[in-house]
């Protein structure tokens, strides 16, 4: 399948996931919008591509956000004034809102503003380069800041998140501020981005793809749950798991002194 807005390719079972729109550096317009969904699912069918990385074309940003020359469509009619009016759910930009449960790695490899946000706050792991920086302009433009910050609020202390979102991008995090926050796991210079990136994710492939799903499911809903019902919803994908042929396999490997052959992501996980 071919996009105009993102592309797709896979190598020895790691996904590179590109936003391409380099010279509107990497806005989310309309297109992008509804192509965003199909290759996360591409991906999540693709039995080839165990682990994502996503990152932005060119050097300046990962994504600033909607494009507000060609706004992303909502799934909204509209009223009696002409404004339309759209559900959360018409916003599948990344991986987790489309319940993706592939290993997904975000490679910062330049600005991240507003929206763009978004795939910092729903990837599992974030490295960024050096020269990345990260800024929200919803209210400075009189925006609400709501769901970005929400969503990296459950990854990074509340009053990082409350400091980035009030002040609208008059103040710019740094990459190395990020890392010390928690937002980003590893801060690398911008030539070596995306070879770290590859890096981690050949670390994470070898795994049982299956296993690695269900342990991203557990890991991801224990955010919206008490400890007592994280732990017994993690339990039941801990049971599931133990009638997997990948149980059998990832033992007989072992004690045989070989690599497992892993069954690959059949959508065990999906909804």
């Amino acid at each position: 399948m071919t996009y105009e807005t993102v592309s797709y390719e896979v190598k020895d079972g790691v996904a590179i996931i590109t936003l391409n729109r380099p010279q509107q550096r990497n806005a989310v317009n309309s297109t992008m919008s509804r192509e965003l969904p199909l290759v996360w699912q591409q991906f999540n069918k693709d039995t080839s591509a165990v682990v994502a990385i996503l990152t932005g074309a060119g050097d300046k940003a990962l994504s600033t956000g909607a494009d507000l020359a060609d706004l992303p469509e909502t799934d909204g009619e509209p009223d009696a004034d002409g404004r339309k009016w759209g559900t959360l759910a018409s916003i599948k930009w990344t991986s987790l809102q489309n319940r993706i449960w592939k290993p997904v790695i975000c490679a910062v490899n330049g600005m991240v503003v507003g929206g763009g946000l978004h795939f910092v706050a729903d990837s599992d792991i974030v490295i960024a380069a050096d020269s990345a920086t990260f800024f929200d302009t919803h209210v400075k433009v009189g925006l609400v800041a709501g769901l970005e910050p929400v969503s990296l609020a459950r990854k990074m202390p509340f009053e990082a998140v409350m400091r980035m979102a009030l002040t609208g991008g008059n103040e710019r995090m740094t990459a190395q501020r990020a890392y010390e926050l928690g937002m980003v796991s590893e801060v690398v210079p911008a030539a070596e981005l995306m070879a770290r990136a590859v890096a981690l994710a050949d670390l994470i492939k070898v795994n049982s793809p299956v296993a690695l799903a269900r342990s991203k499911k557990a890991l991801w809903e224990a955010k919206e749950m008490g400890l007592h019902k994280a732990l017994n919803n993690a339990w039941g994908y801990i049971m599931d798991q133990n009638t997997h042929p990948d149980i059998a396999e990832g033992g007989k490997a072992f004690m045989e002194r070989r690599d497992p052959q892993w069954k690959p992501y059949a959508g065990e996980c999906d909804e």
